[in-house]
């Protein structure tokens, strides 16, 4: 090999020694456990308070006192008006889709009629 090639910085790179070296920090593996950890104690408390609160609105359904006479007659003639005005309502629409067929029958029978003349 000549005097030159021996002094290129490329052959120098070459006859080095190399080894694996880790990128990061010997102490990065425990803080992302801890991370880990930590958002799983959060998911698990934010359950764990979800879960409480549907808990408690259960038993204070079952445990609400009991709704007065007075009120369940109110909410009974409150209901019994509202399916009466219901039914006339029906009625009255029934009523106006029989008057629109009979005139509809009417008006193709004038058409009829016109055309014929």
């Amino acid at each position: 090999m000549r005097k030159a090639d021996k002094n290129r910085a490329s052959l120098k790179l070459t006859r080095h020694t190399y080894s694996l070296t880790p990128k990061r920090n010997a102490a990065y593996l425990p803080g992302v456990t801890a991370a880990v950890y930590a958002v799983a104690v959060l998911v698990a408390a934010g359950f764990a308070l979800k879960n409480s609160h549907e808990q408690a609105g259960k038993l204070d359904t079952l445990c609400a006192p009991p709704v007065s006479e007075q009120k369940l007659r109110e909410q009974l003639a409150h209901a019994q008006y509202a399916l009466k005005q219901e039914a006339a309502t029906r009625a009255a629409l029934e009523q106006h889709a029989a008057q629109i067929e009979r005139l509809q029958t009417d008006l193709a029978f004038l058409k009829k009629q016109r055309k014929t003349d």
